[in-house]
């Protein structure tokens, strides 16, 4: 695998990021195609619901185990072709996806074989979003670092509001075109790679030339207990978050009555909050409290979340969830990219590519994890994955003090003291 061949006219950090922020938006913009279309395609060949849930825990394993690797492979030959790498992937998983639903079966357990490989396709290459960190990880100064994490938030955000949108109105046409337009912007996203982003990976004389998957590549970040306390922070938290996104559709169907065009403004609240809090406030308020407090904040704020969504059965007014939908969103939208930030702040540019794949990597097996403990949780009684849900934020944000005192006596990240000073 070569770096060679990127653009090689100078580039500014906003026109870098900008790229950066198209290509994620159009990576979440696919993804937020497909989500809601896969039980549906699986519904077609009689899939059971193990079976639909194995389409989405097949995706994540994948990334668990691919993830550290891409980023190693990153760090050593560069955040660009990994990049072209997980877009290929990408679009050849999207596409096998939509010829699938195309095509006419007569073996309904192959067409089911045929989307697990899709699936697998894309997990196996999905290194995007990490080598996306790690790229900005290598453009931006420091002190700006948490703002930049919280564009690619918003990029999220609106991926996830406007991608269930337009797959609802694409599937009137046909089943498969989310699919095929999943694909295409994938591949608007390695046009985009291919022409106007530079390569951002800059290696140095004095450093180490071993194999890219020399266990020697991860032994910066598996040693510094700081940036691996993080890493293992923001992956346990989104075990809660996910929780919350697996059985929020059925809670407000079983529990409120609400039908799906209800549940879609739900989740168009969330997605229009996380998109204007990273894209608006992160800098913002990263510049006035620094990354440790809004670390902080996040969980508490999310812990706060889980308890709204736990009482709104017993409150006789909407208000509630309204609430919770917001508080969940800002919550998340503070801690993710202020996590990331530290973990970026705390290792060299040789190893942003390993740490950022394996935050990744236990990240996606959160993904598996909490879809099967929210299911059995909510088979029991609808508020018990919030109430555990919240027990995980809480937890985390008790941690996340507890690791802050600990990093400050330590002196590991340079900018504590001016935050705490803020």
């Amino acid at each position: 695998m070569s770096a060679s061949g990127p653009p090689t006219a100078p580039i500014s950090q906003r026109s870098a990021l900008t790229i950066i922020f198209l290509i994620v938006l159009c990576d979440m913009m696919g993804f937020g195609l497909i989500i809601p279309s896969l039980p549906l395609y699986a519904k077609k060949f009689s899939a059971s619901p193990i079976q639909v849930a194995l389409l989405f825990a097949l995706f994540s394993l994948c990334q668990f185990v691919a993830s550290p690797i891409l980023g190693a492979l990153s760090d050593r030959y560069g955040r660009r072709p990994v990049l072209l790498l997980s877009l290929f992937g990408t679009v050849a998983g999207y596409v096998l996806l939509g010829w699938t639903m195309l095509h006419e079966w007569h073996n309904a357990t192959l067409a089911l074989w045929m989307m697990y490989l899709a699936r697998i396709i894309d997990g196996v290459s999905g290194g995007n979003i990490s080598t996306a960190q790690a790229y900005i990880g290598d453009v931006t100064p420091p002190e700006s670092r948490a703002a930049a994490m919280g564009l690619m938030g918003a990029a999220f955000g609106l991926g996830f509001s406007a991608g269930p949108a337009i797959g609802g109105l694409l599937s009137f046409w046909h089943e498969s075109a989310p699919a095929f337009a999943a694909a295409g912007f994938a591949l608007l996203a390695m046009i985009a790679t291919i022409w106007r982003l530079p390569e951002s990976r800059v290696h140095k004389s004095d450093e180490t030339t071993q194999s890219w998957l020399h266990p020697g590549r991860f032994k910066p970040v598996l040693g510094n207990s700081i940036v691996m306390c993080m890493i293992g922070i923001g992956s346990i938290t989104m075990i809660s978050y996910v929780m919350m996104e697996v059985v929020f559709a059925l809670f407000l169907n079983q529990v409120f009555g609400y039908g799906q065009s209800a549940v879609n403004w739900f989740f168009a609240t969330a997605g229009i909050t996380v998109m204007v809090t990273q894209a608006g406030l992160i800098g913002r308020l990263t510049r006035r409290f620094g990354e440790w407090r809004l670390a902080l904040a996040g969980p508490f704020i999310g812990t706060a979340a889980m308890a709204c969504f736990a009482a709104s059965p017993y409150i006789p007014f909407v208000g509630a969830l309204i609430a919770a939908t917001f508080l969940n969103a800002v919550g998340r939208s503070l801690q993710f990219p202020s996590i990331s930030a530290l973990i970026s702040r705390n290792v060299g540019q040789q190893v942003q590519g390993a740490a950022f794949g394996l935050y990744m990597g236990l990240s996606s097996l959160a993904r598996v994890i909490g879809p099967l403990i929210a299911g059995a949780l909510f088979a029991k009684h609808p508020t018990a994955p919030f109430l555990l849900g919240g027990t995980i934020t809480l937890a985390m944000a008790i941690w996340t003090t507890t690791l802050r005192r600990r990093a400050a006596e330590q002196r590991a990240f340079p900018v504590i003291a001016a935050a705490e000073s803020a």
